[in-house]
């Protein structure tokens, strides 16, 4: 079984999606501190009375000025363009796309080594957060030797 795992190489499919992860996770690490620079300069200039992780309590009318007023400094620095849909939140997305991301490589790794997994399922490792976040760690470490830049 060592020995195996010695010679183990993983697919192209598994290098190409760890890959993914990591840029989605690059991503991530960009956008978030523009992202929420902005969104506490917006609460501020407009005297809303939250922080970025309460903007639910925000009332309808003034949650419309916040998305406008995000959007329209994001425009500015570039984060996104007038095609971005403005219904949306470039952080929530970044962070979406990297969760699809995981999600495909957690996939993926199960499906290559089902045998070598005993059987154990993406379901499976998705059950628990702490398990999840666990598997994509030691993947990402074992596949990152194998990404060429």
């Amino acid at each position: 079984m060592i020995q195996e795992a010695k010679n183990f190489k993983p697919s192209v499919e598994m290098i190409k999606t760890a890959q993914e992860v990591f840029l989605n996770m690059a991503n991530v690490e960009v956008i978030k501190p523009e992202v929420e620079k902005i969104q506490n300069k917006v609460l501020k200039e407009n005297g809303f009375k939250c922080n970025i992780k309460h903007t639910y309590t925000l009332s309808d009318s003034q949650f419309k000025i916040y998305l406008k007023e995000c959007r329209k400094e994001e425009i500015k620095i570039k984060l996104i363009d007038e095609s971005f849909n403005k219904d949306f939140c470039p952080l929530l997305v970044a962070e979406d796309n990297l969760r699809k991301a995981e999600n495909k490589l957690i996939n993926v790794v199960c499906k290559e080594l089902k045998k070598e997994l005993n059987g154990i399922t993406a379901e499976q490792i998705n059950r628990s957060l702490n398990h999840r976040k666990k598997f994509i760690e030691l993947n990402l470490k074992y596949l990152s030797q194998f990404i060429k830049l």
